[in-house]
């Protein structure tokens, strides 16, 4: 719902076409280009061939200077008073690294994971070994004291809207979201009645005593260390 909201309330603009800098010559030979292709597809001789093969390479060597004198004309806009000379450099992207194979095990030899396929699956095995539940052996006692009904006194007190404002607040808005795509921003921007649909959900979490199954679930994602080596298996 709060998707939707953010959704139907963000404007919509459309991608303006930066304008065309092509001086008019290459223009025409593009269009004269075309039209010796569309010759040569219909007709299949040697001199419309030609003919197409020359303003080909033509159109190459002027797109070739024009690059060359663009490069050239910006290189020399650069200007160090103005820090523009800084911006290629801070703007420059990271070379790609390639994915390096992971190991399927460190102390005895086996085929190392090279998929995508492979590597989740090396993962998902690797976070259930991880995240091992605690042991579900029943205990009396603990058994008999959540039969035990819970009294009014030792309920969570109701939400207030100012309580939920200031806890809303202080989230970081730098933080990634959950699996339900909510960031802090969205929260922030809630009108009052958002929030007092907010308030009237935890309310019911709190007398019902259930706790939603989306609030328990959570994304993982396996970010590698790049100072460490990646044959180790630590993210």
């Amino acid at each position: 719902m709060i998707q939707n909201a953010v959704k139907n309330a963000t404007p919509t603009s459309e991608p303006q076409r930066a304008p065309s800098n092509v001086p008019y010559k290459i223009k025409i030979l593009i269009a004269e280009k075309i039209k010796a292709r569309s010759t040569r597809q219909r007709t299949q001789t040697p001199d419309n061939k030609g003919k197409y093969n020359q303003i080909s390479n033509t159109l190459k060597s002027k797109l070739r200077e024009l690059r060359n004198e663009t490069f050239k004309a910006y290189i020399s806009s650069l200007k160090r008073e103005y820090s523009s000379i800084w911006k290629p450099i801070k703007n420059r992207r990271k070379p790609t690294e390639s994915q390096t194979p992971i190991p399927k095990n460190t102390t005895h030899p086996e085929p190392w994971a090279k998929s995508d396929k492979e590597k989740a699956d090396l993962f998902a095995e690797h976070l259930s070994e991880v995240f091992t539940p605690h042991n579900n052996d029943q205990n009396q006692e603990v058994e008999q004291e959540l039969e035990i009904p819970i009294h009014q006194q030792d309920r969570l007190k109701p939400f207030t809207l100012k309580e939920i404002k200031n806890e809303i607040k202080k989230l970081n808005h730098k933080k990634a979201p959950g699996i339900d795509l909510i960031t802090a921003t969205m929260l922030k921007e809630l009108p009052q009645k958002a929030l007092q649909n907010l308030q009237h959900i935890l309310h019911a979490i709190i007398r019902l005593e259930f706790w939603p199954k989306a609030l328990k679930q959570s994304q993982i994602l396996m970010i590698p260390k790049p100072w460490e080596n990646p044959i180790d298996v630590n993210f």
